[in-house]
């Protein structure tokens, strides 16, 4: 009880020395890499996320991306399909039973603000050469009417990355080459170290950081964060959240 006391009284003592109305940034997610940047209103995901159906599709054909808007989709605001490579890098959508997933799988729909923010990270891809992208989806039915509108596949607002090829041929894949353990840092000057020195495992972890500094997804998750991410990156355009969780 003592402790309980003396712990109260360090709070209010730290809330005091505040500015008025100010409150400490810490995330509402029960990790301790998800922080609230100080710049939060000005990181590219907050306000791909805080956009108008209008005013996203605006962007992206400011941006000259290839899509065409798809029919209505339950729980995407602004969904659309790819309908060419993104700066030079193919986006393909791992294989499916049906002939051509990429043109017909509900996997290929994507929310226009994931869009913005795959254009944002294209970018980054295309310095390390990359041309091609397997993922293993963005939309899913699975989860709709469940997951809050704005979060997630079931919002069209997520995409798993399992593969990238680069122009030379090479392939680098996040389950074979990460080599990475669950609850490490990825980023910044505490990241752990790959447990191989391998190429691959310097390349994705360059790829996620650079695309981590510009911003266009508020949660980047790589097998660090947990073993059901041992053979993806999850990137997220997330509604009504101030923190980013990048592992």
């Amino acid at each position: 009880m003592a402790f309980v006391r003396r712990f109260s009284a360090l709070a209010l003592l730290v809330l005091a020395a505040l500015p008025f109305g100010a409150m400490p940034s810490v995330a509402v997610a029960k990790n301790r890499f998800a922080l609230e940047p100080p710049n939060v209103e000005e990181k590219r995901a907050f306000k791909y996320a805080a956009m108008s159906n209008e005013a996203c599709f605006k962007e992206l054909d400011k941006r000259k991306f290839p899509y065409k808007v798809e029919g209505e989709t339950k729980q995407v605001e602004a969904p659309l399909r790819f309908t060419g490579p993104v700066r030079g890098v193919t986006y393909k959508l791992s294989q499916r039973a049906e002939k051509d997933p990429d043109k017909t799988s509900p996997a290929a729909i994507a929310d226009c603000r994931l869009a913005l923010a795959i254009d944002d990270f294209s970018r980054v891809l295309a310095k390390h050469d990359i041309v091609e992208v397997e993922y293993l989806s963005m939309y899913r039915t699975r989860g709709v009417g469940f997951v809050k509108p704005g979060k997630r596949h079931p919002s069209g607002r997520a995409i798993d990355v399992a593969t990238m090829k680069r122009k030379d041929g090479t392939v680098f894949s996040v389950y074979k080459d990460w080599h990475g353990r669950p609850g490490s840092q990825t980023c910044g000057a505490g990241a752990a170290k790959p447990t191989k020195d391998t190429e691959g495992a310097k390349v994705m972890r360059a790829i996620v950081c650079e695309t981590a500094g510009v911003g266009p997804f508020n949660l980047m998750l790589t097998p660090h964060y947990d073993w059901g991410h041992k053979d993806h990156f999850h990137l997220e355009v997330r509604s009504d959240i101030r923190w980013f969780l990048i592992q």
